[in-house]
């Protein structure tokens, strides 16, 4: 138990120090989950964690984007989802219309030192159709149908070493960035730049996981490679993560993500860095910030190596017990439009301000996500109605409602 108790500690301090980073904490799960056992009275089900989750949206797009306009070129966008009317996102991606983006339900056994457990995610909606058919239009292999809605399946075993080596097997959410498909276990309802275009949806393959000590854990991960389950190539993808929490109020990650992820070819390597550091300067305020700098080798022809990067701050607020606003700058280099189809720069500011409804304890509670978010590129990626691609600013403003156990 004590090296379960380590591997969870080490994991979570960076993001637990504060109460209310976001609602809910990721990867491994926190006290707070709902433990089948106790609730349905049965022993033998004790342990068996679970969580779930609905998230919905309406957002208004002052550019009045045209859905015959966006469908005409979707082609054109990294992101793929039919209707697509506000651009530069993830996920909030249809304007002018009520959404249900996430249904969601995680289940998980953390294992106990020399025993054996598991996590499956399994989840629909818009969110989800939006990932397996952007991750499909690059390596239109690399998935099967089924995957849609699996949104993470894996099998742990926390090996009897030093503190309790766990091992994960499987398909996991990506290690690297400072978010995760999830709103609710994000700072902001919208995802950054980053999110959108830097980084990787999903890995696959096994993840090591140690805590040297209270303060400091690394990961080793061996994977097929970027986004995908079956390799699109016959190289493998390595990653890395180093977590180091000094004290309570400060906490340092890097991450990093290399191998060949270019289809039917082994020679071109992708690197990809990604550092967080989270400071908590006074019991109620929190600060992130999150830096990615990535090349990929000859990705725009012999010799032409594509680069991208950026930074992400991130302020939180904690008012009472139920109002947390946060604001959030970034900027995002695209110089070479590998990753977003314009050779560009990206600047946004997002305000969130999330209001929970229910107590800490309450079995179900909703969180009510208003946001107002300015982008504004350096070229003219943004289309306003009916003329694709004509504007270099979007203002956005609208409301997420997640309603969660």
């Amino acid at each position: 138990m004590r090296g379960l108790a380590l591997v969870l500690f080490s994991v979570f301090v960076g993001l637990a120090f504060s109460a209310r980073a976001q609602e809910v904490n990721g990867i491994y799960t926190e006290a707070a989950t709902k433990d089948l056992g106790e609730l349905s009275g049965n022993d033998s089900l004790k342990g068996i964690k679970f969580r779930g989750w609905l998230e919905g949206y309406y957002v208004w797009n002052q550019n009045d984007v045209r859905a015959s306009v966006a469908n005409a070129n979707q082609g054109f966008s990294a992101i793929k989802a039919r209707d697509l009317t506000i651009e530069g996102r993830a996920f909030d991606v249809h304007a002018n219309r009520p959404t249900i983006n996430l249904i969601e339900l995680e289940v998980e056994k953390v294992p106990n030192r020399g025993r054996f457990g598991f996590k499956v995610d399994l989840a629909g909606g818009d969110t989800q159709k939006i990932i397996f058919d952007t991750i499909k239009a690059v390596s239109p292999d690399s998935l099967s149908n089924a995957e849609e809605n699996i949104q993470h399946a894996s099998l742990s075993y926390l090996a009897p070493i030093g503190t309790g080596l766990r091992v994960d097997v499987g398909k996991f959410v990506t290690h690297i960035g400072g978010e995760t498909i999830e709103s609710i276990k994000n700072r902001n309802f919208s995802h950054a730049f980053f999110y959108t275009y830097a980084i990787p949806f999903q890995d696959t393959g096994v993840r090591l996981n140690y805590a040297f000590n209270s303060k400091v854990y690394g990961e080793l991960y061996i994977l097929k490679g970027w986004n995908v389950t079956k390799d699109n190539n016959d190289g493998k993808t390595v990653g890395l993560s180093l977590g180091w929490t000094p004290s309570p109020k400060f906490s340092l990650y890097a991450n990093y993500m290399g191998g060949p992820e270019q289809n039917n070819n082994d020679d071109n390597l992708r690197h990809l860095i990604d550092l967080q550091a989270i400071f908590l300067s006074s019991p109620t305020l929190q600060t992130m910030v999150n830096v990615d700098v990535a090349t990929d080798e000859n990705a725009l022809g012999s010799g032409e190596d594509a680069r991208w990067g950026g930074v992400a701050l991130t302020l939180r607020k904690t008012i009472g017990d139920h109002f947390f606003p946060t604001v959030r700058a970034e900027y995002y280099n695209d110089q070479d439009g590998f990753t977003t189809g314009v050779g560009q720069r990206l600047w946004g500011t997002t305000f969130t301000a999330d209001y929970r409804i229910g107590g800490a304890k309450s079995f179900t509670k909703v969180l009510i996500r208003p946001e107002i978010r300015y982008d504004r590129s350096s070229e003219t990626f943004f289309s306003r109605k009916s003329d694709f691609r004509s504007e270099r600013d979007q203002l956005t403003a609208g409301v997420g409602l997640v309603l969660y156990f």
